[in-house]
């Protein structure tokens, strides 16, 4: 089946505008940076370069010095990613609680669905007291078994995929 491009333009404007207008009403505020970057990073699953160029016009930074931001954090994306990303602790207390068999768990579930979701290693989350703890995108999920990470992970899949 061919890609019709009247839908991807059309979808890239929609994404365009919506940001527009967060760029707007972030605008006035002081120390609006990183809202503006999660807001792109919000509509294209990535710092997508166009985009990150309508922010530093907004703000009269260069896309330089917005990179050097970003890059300071290691949330945002320089490359498309898929719409979930499942980030599993594995710090001291998340890993004597099981984050090993979370992140095995989900390694080998995203293997087989073929990429639908990433899954990260991360060092910590500050959530040792919920431990074992992962993020699914940005929502905190603590004391869960490796299959209810699964579930949780897959739920999310299947509410952004439609």
């Amino acid at each position: 089946m061919a890609k019709q491009p009247g839908k991807v333009e059309s979808a890239e404007a929609t994404k365009y505008a919506a940001l527009s207008r967060d760029i707007e009403e972030c605008r006035q505020e002081p120390g609006s940076t990183l809202d503006m970057l999660h807001a792109v990073q919000r509509h294209f699953g990535y710092l997508e370069p166009q985009a990150v160029g309508m922010v530093a016009e907004a703000l009269g930074l260069t896309k330089a010095q917005l990179y050097g931001v970003a890059t300071f954090y290691t949330m945002f994306f320089f490359e498309p990613k898929p719409p979930v990303i499942a980030r599993v602790c594995v710090n001291l207390s998340c890993h004597l609680r099981g984050a090993q068999d979370i992140l095995h768990t989900l390694e080998e579930a995203a293997k087989e669905q073929h990429d639908a979701f990433e899954v990260e290693e991360v060092m910590c989350l500050g959530l040792c007291e919920q431990a074992p703890a992962l993020l699914v995108n940005e929502e905190a999920v603590g004391q869960v078994s490796a299959e209810e990470a699964l579930a949780k992970v897959q739920a999310c899949v299947t509410t952004i995929s439609g």
